[in-house]
């Protein structure tokens, strides 16, 4: 698995996410990135929702020796990076290379920065969350700060790349209505993006799915990134300016992240699921 080494911690460098929600009630606060807005930044290059952990850095920055390749994005306060004494911009992706060391600086205009990787961090998650609470010592890495010799690993987050054409779908509350041969199809299929799409659904062409029905006997609540199967056979996918009820079988549905990935893919190109 790729990982990275941190050669210096900086001052206060820690594994953050959006933090912990709901826990009050057990005196559990939400931890999770100081600036949200900066973070957030970071991970929205990388096209990854604010759930992924990444690094946070504050006020003296990290020295990282990266061992596998990567894309990187950093944001937040200026902390003068450098990848191999070759200044860095903010708010770019960055490719990275076995053996390129990333390191920085005092922080200015600001006090935290932010350091993502397309990939999800291998550290640990408590109560739904990456998070380091230092006070309790849990979440992030062994729940303290990072310190030199510590070595991250990450899984590689390969399906955020818009250019793959195979999308992440979760079954539907109707997806026992299709028939096992086209429970199969589903994810055997390459769909084109339908011409007539528009901001209330994608229209996919390609084979027709089989389902014992068509129309619900009742209008059901939908969401943007539901797949609905209308008698065509034909799967439509639900966006943002979709209707809020339908009658038409739910059969799969797409998490946030994913939807944004299907959105960007033009029309007229071919896209494959593939079921989790």
């Amino acid at each position: 698995m790729p990982n990275f080494e941190i050669i210096k911690p900086g001052l206060l460098t820690t594994i953050q996410d959006a933090g912990r929600k709901g826990l009050a009630y057990y005196a559990i606060p939400p931890s999770g990135a100081m600036d949200r807005n900066a973070a957030k930044i970071a991970l929205l290059l990388l096209n990854l929702s604010e759930d992924i952990p990444l690094i946070e850095c504050t006020s003296v920055a990290p020295t990282i020796k990266f061992h596998d390749t990567a894309q990187i994005a950093i944001s937040g306060a200026d902390f003068q990076w450098a990848l191999n004494d070759t200044p860095v911009v903010l708010h770019t992706l960055i490719d990275i290379q076995p053996g390129d060391i990333l390191s920085g600086k005092m922080a200015t205009n600001g006090l935290r920065g932010y350091i993502a990787i397309n990939g999800t961090l291998q550290v640990d998650k408590v109560y739904n969350s990456y998070a380091t609470y230092l006070n309790a010592g849990i979440g992030g890495y062994q729940g303290r700060m990072l310190k030199k010799g510590d070595i991250i690993e990450w899984e590689s987050n390969k399906e955020h790349n818009v250019e793959k054409k195979y999308i992440p779908i979760l079954p539907g509350p109707e997806f026992a209505l299709l028939s096992d041969a086209a429970q199969r199809q589903l994810q055997d299929i390459t769909y084109t993006i339908g011409s007539d799409s528009n901001r209330m659904g994608l229209r996919l062409r390609g084979e027709r799915l089989e389902s014992t029905s068509y129309q619900l006997k009742h209008s059901l609540p939908v969401l943007p990134g539901f797949i609905q199967l209308p008698p065509s056979g034909l799967p439509i996918v639900l966006l943002q300016d979709g209707q809020i009820s339908g009658g038409y079988p739910r059969i799969a549905y797409l998490r946030e992240r994913h939807l944004a990935a299907l959105n960007q893919i033009p029309l007229g190109r071919e896209v494959r699921f593939r079921l989790k």
